[in-house]
């Protein structure tokens, strides 16, 4: 049986006051589209030896900073995806009740 606590939990997640699932997936948004600028400055930044795009390209993905970004990115999707496991859990619990209390008006008719 689904307790209130369960259900009070649940609408709080739902709710979202302080926007932390908003803010969390528009973070990891915002880190997606960075990929290309971080990358395309490195490479513009890359030594002169290297002549091909690819070569620009792979000196890029090496470099220390683009692996701090990938870091960075790494950590803001899990932010991101605990948000939405929670509400989704939340938006289980709140189905599960509502089939409970549902069950008790149909036992409360029946009997």
């Amino acid at each position: 049986m689904i307790s209130e606590a369960q259900v009070q939990w649940a609408i709080d997640i739902l709710l979202d006051r302080d926007c932390a699932g908003s803010k969390a997936r528009a973070a990891h948004d915002y880190m997606q589209d960075m990929d290309k600028v971080v990358l395309a400055k490195l490479m513009h930044e890359a030594p002169s030896d290297l002549k091909t795009a690819s070569a620009r390209e792979s000196w890029a993905r090496m470099h220390p900073q683009y692996m701090t970004h990938l870091e960075e990115k790494k950590a803001i999707a899990e932010m991101d995806y605990k948000a939405r496991d929670r509400r989704s859990a939340a938006s289980a619990i709140i189905e599960a009740w509502r089939t409970e209390q549902s069950n008790a008006r149909m036992a409360g008719k029946v009997g």
